[in-house]
């Protein structure tokens, strides 16, 4: 058992964190979850395995309620970091984390600050697809429910603290792009975005393609809408794993359709189309991919398709799964360069991997995901991107949003064992 221990090993980036920590502050009153990451104390000491470990956390809460303290140690001796061993852990067993029975937090918040809720509505319009929030129920919200976005998770919506989201049905989105088209407002010609993800992003362009049809209502609950989705025929677009490139037509009234799939021009073409989305289907940076994933940004491949106004780039899901870290951070920097030099002047909009809680890794072959190596995993990535990319860059963060739903939702997210999320995110 203590080779097997000795095995594990944190990861370069964070050396002192040997144990994986959930903790959460949860509101009594509004059941508002608030994670409190924990990062090791800056002592030397805590690049040792066999010593004690301390670690800290910062709480910022800015809804009025009272605050109780409640968490797990889900893995000690960095057996969170299974990229090393043979053979992963086969049960999940997280230890409760005792707290002191007064550890509570009272917040209050004065009427005239910005973070009471009769105020959101006179917050700004977000600008940045990053900004930090809370899950609330709809019927505390002093406004109208057609103010904020669909009911989601056990009916809750999500607000941010320091500005307030607009809610756009999918064709006023579509219409968006051809009117003020994002980020590239000289330019001329259809609005284009190149769009390289995994199953994630062939979810969202369903709900895109069919205006918010795909999985609405009912259907909702189907297991294609709450989990996998890979073996559904969808007649917009193929998007299984045998198309790996889709060129895909859109306008605010038929939604979108697929024109050419894999270099074969399909026969049907959409009337009046505002947009278009060139979506390659890719497994992240890894041997999974049908290719190189790397040929994809060679200019005799892109020049098949329209130039693009906005980049969206998915990854980290399958990196996390199948690539050690330090091979990852390798194949992230040549990313790096075969971007700068295919897109030297559009924005780039980086998706971060999703959040992954509760459960062990499962699979065949078995999925390395967990908690700690996904946030690692997108944190390097978003350092990186930022550092080359600068003002061009937009963090899509779909983890941050996922992590702060109570802790009961997330495990009920975590049924999934290709941890895909649900279709409207």
């Amino acid at each position: 058992e203590k080779e097997m221990v000795e095995l594990f090993q944190t990861i370069p980036s964070e050396p002192g964190l040997w144990d994986s920590i959930t903790l959460d502050a949860v509101g009594q009153s509004s059941g508002i979850s608030i994670p409190v990451q924990m990062q090791a104390v800056a002592h030397a000491n805590m690049a040792r395995r066999n010593t004690v470990h301390v670690y800290e956390g910062e709480l910022q809460a800015y809804d009025a309620d009272v605050f109780a303290i409640s968490g797990v140690v889900e893995y000690r001796d960095a057996a969170w970091n299974y990229e090393q061993p043979a053979s992963l852990p086969d049960e999940y067993q997280p230890e409760r984390i005792s707290v002191l029975r007064d550890a509570q937090i009272r917040v209050s918040v004065p009427r005239a600050s910005s973070f009471h809720p009769e105020n959101h509505m006179r917050l700004p319009v977000c600008q940045r697809t990053d900004e930090p929030g809370r899950w609330v129920q709809p019927a505390t919200l002093p406004f109208a429910a057609e103010a904020h976005g669909q009911p989601l998770y056990g009916g809750k919506v999500w607000l941010p603290y320091r500005c307030r989201l607009r809610s756009y049905t999918y064709s006023a989105f579509l219409q968006c792009l051809d009117d003020y088209r994002p980020f590239s407002p000289e330019t001329t010609g259809k609005y284009t975005v190149h769009w390289f993800g995994d199953t994630n992003s062939r979810r969202a362009l369903k709900k895109i393609t069919s205006l918010g049809q795909w999985c609405s209502g009912i259907m909702a609950s189907r297991p294609q809408c709450l989990c996998d989705d890979s073996g559904e025929a969808f007649p917009r677009f193929t998007g299984q794993n045998t198309v790996r490139d889709t060129l895909l037509e859109l306008n605010d009234e038929d939604g979108g359709w697929s024109v050419r799939e894999n270099g074969m021009v399909k026969n049907r073409g959409i009337q009046n189309s505002l947009a278009q989305v060139y979506y390659h289907r890719w497994e992240g940076l890894t041997q999974y991919n049908s290719g190189r994933w790397q040929d994809v940004f060679k200019p005799s491949a892109l020049g098949l398709y329209p130039q693009a106004n906005l980049v969206v780039i998915s990854i980290g899901n399958m990196d996390v799964s199948f690539t050690q870290f330090l091979e990852y951070t390798r194949q992230l920097n040549e990313l790096v360069v075969l971007l700068q030099s295919a897109y030297d002047e559009q924005h780039i909009v980086l998706r971060m991997p999703q959040y992954f809680c509760c459960r062990a890794p499962s699979g065949n072959p078995p999925r390395r995901m967990q908690k700690d190596r996904n946030r690692l995993y997108g944190d390097y990535a978003r350092r990186l991107f930022e550092l080359h990319f600068g003002s061009r860059l937009h963090v899509w963060d779909v983890s941050g949003i996922a992590e702060t739903l109570p802790l009961e939702q997330r495990r009920d997210v975590a049924g999934c064992a290709v941890n895909t999320v649900p279709s409207e995110i």
